[in-house]
């Protein structure tokens, strides 16, 4: 998994894909630009192979999209990409909570309490990349619960995707604490081994997030349009 995190890179295409990603999470390469290779092989001091390979990886992610005679361009955000995005991530995160829960152990909960604690932190510094860092971990200690690397691993694309919005559903103080109370939640419930409330806890996390992101963006609500608790429950 560690290849696939926003931890301290351990090769130049890491390097160069990391920093690609955070550029385009900070707004620096905003939806619909283009990514000039060489402006940022001299930027990061690199060859253009790295640059190269770190594209097709975001590209794989679907964060980026390659277009023929034009290049890497970053993907513009819309309601039916958010939307899909969602609902792949309710369906498969909280299969994993399920999963995970009669398994989670007291060691995973207190790490799970740091990454949240560090990523409170992070926030209140205005420290975009310690935040990003923390708050992956912090979901990922949850899921890796269910000790299936194959669907901890499937999460990747729709997480990395959702993060090209999640600044948006941050824009209010309110939405910010009620993540804070919604994490600590999912704690708890999976401390307790309570896969059904950590699974209620999860949904309200993530459709209160797409629905702010969508009446940022849009003016529209998408909650009809997403899984139903009870859908999930099973």
């Amino acid at each position: 998994m560690e290849k696939y995190r926003t931890a301290p890179p351990r090769s130049s295409v890491d390097f160069v894909a990391t920093e690609l990603y955070m550029h385009i999470l900070e707004g620096r390469y905003a939806p619909g630009t283009f990514i000039r290779l060489n402006d940022v092989a001299t930027e990061l001091g690199v060859s253009m192979m790295p640059v190269r390979e770190a594209i097709r990886e975001l590209a794989s992610l679907g964060i980026v999209e390659m277009l023929p005679n034009r290049g890497a361009q970053v993907r513009e955000l819309s309601i039916e990409d958010l939307v899909e995005t969602y609902c792949s991530r309710l369906h498969l995160e909280t299969l994993t909570l399920r999963l995970g829960a009669p398994k989670f152990t007291p060691e995973q909960a207190a790490a799970a309490r740091e990454a949240n604690a560090e990523r409170i932190a992070a926030v209140e510094k205005g420290d975009s990349y310690a935040m990003i860092t923390a708050h992956e971990r912090f979901h990922f200690l949850l899921y890796e619960a269910c000790e299936n690397s194959w669907l901890v691993r499937a999460l990747i694309p729709g997480w990395r995707n959702t993060a090209r919005y999640r600044d948006l559903s941050f824009l209010s103080s309110q939405v910010r604490r009620e993540h804070d109370a919604q994490h600590a939640e999912m704690i708890e419930a999976m401390a307790a081994h309570d896969g059904e409330r950590a699974v209620t806890v999860l949904y309200r996390h993530l459709t209160t997030a797409a629905e702010e992101v969508a009446q940022e963006i849009a003016g529209v609500s998408v909650l009809d349009r997403l899984p139903q608790l009870e859908e999930l429950l099973g």
